[in-house]
């Protein structure tokens, strides 16, 4: 089974064994919810599938699937708030932290969270999926510039909440031989 401009069963299969596992991945950490980053992982594949049948040509297919199934979980976080809020407003109440799950987040994540949304897209695509500064790039639609400057003001940030700290000169040179 083939769809038009390259996308078929053997492409579908090599993204599955090399790429699928890193995506999911780095969408848990963006998310905090494994199965919420299958699913989209898993939505965007066959989006991208059905977009190549009609003809449709996905040149980065492990790209393309992350934005999509990043824009999709984003989607999917935004009716989930807004339902929560509609039924706190109705007097239904709110999950509480240990039914949410969030109680059962690393230091990371939190870290990861006190970052901005563009920062953290930034740092989880480029550190966790492992996609280079152009690919990052290109998958967020602006400049190689941007992605490094963005990359650096988010370790700024992550570096104290995770207890990291830059050497200072005295430590470096006192380091040499």
């Amino acid at each position: 089974m083939s769809a038009p401009h390259g996308l078929d069963e053997g492409t579908i299969r090599a993204f599955v064994v090399e790429d699928y596992p890193r995506i999911v991945s780095g969408l848990s950490v963006m998310c905090g919810s494994r199965a919420a980053a299958e699913d989209a992982v898993q939505h965007a594949l066959a989006k991208a599938w059905e977009r190549s049948e009609r003809g449709e040509r996905i040149d980065q297919l492990a790209g393309w699937v992350t934005v999509v199934a990043r824009n999709d979980l984003r989607s999917w976080f935004r009716r989930v708030r807004a339902e929560r809020r509609a039924r706190a407003a109705l007097g239904h109440g709110v999950p509480t932290e240990s039914e949410s799950g969030a109680d059962d987040r690393v230091d990371v994540l939190q870290a990861l969270g006190r970052l901005t949304r563009a920062q953290r897209d930034t740092t989880v695509m480029h550190y966790y999926l492992g996609m280079t500064v152009a690919e990052v790039a290109a998958a967020l639609g602006v400049s190689d510039g941007t992605v490094k400057s963005t990359l650096h003001r988010a370790r700024q940030i992550l570096a104290p909440a995770l207890g990291v700290h830059e050497p200072t000169e005295e430590v470096t040179n006192d380091a040499r031989p």
